[in-house]
């Protein structure tokens, strides 16, 4: 299990977005937060869109702009 995580954070780590002094940890690697975190990067530097679903906000429409009124003259 954390074979493929600690290749990961070194990997993380070469790519300069592992703070010093932040070090490996299990319970990360254990929820594979690593693997996930680089692969998110490699997406993202190689310029690759990842499809949106219904519920991103991307997909989501606008709220109707609210009606203009005029001020009331009492």
């Amino acid at each position: 299990m954390a074979g493929p995580e600690l290749q990961a954070f070194r990997e993380l780590d070469k790519m300069g977005l592992i703070l010093e002094g932040e070090f490996f940890s299990p319970f990360m690697a254990g929820q594979d937060h690593y693997t996930k975190l680089l692969a998110a990067m490699k997406v993202d530097r190689l310029g690759i869109k990842r499809r949106a679903t219904p519920d991103s906000p991307s997909q989501q429409c606008d709220p109707p702009p609210a009606e203009a009124t005029a001020p009331f003259d009492d």
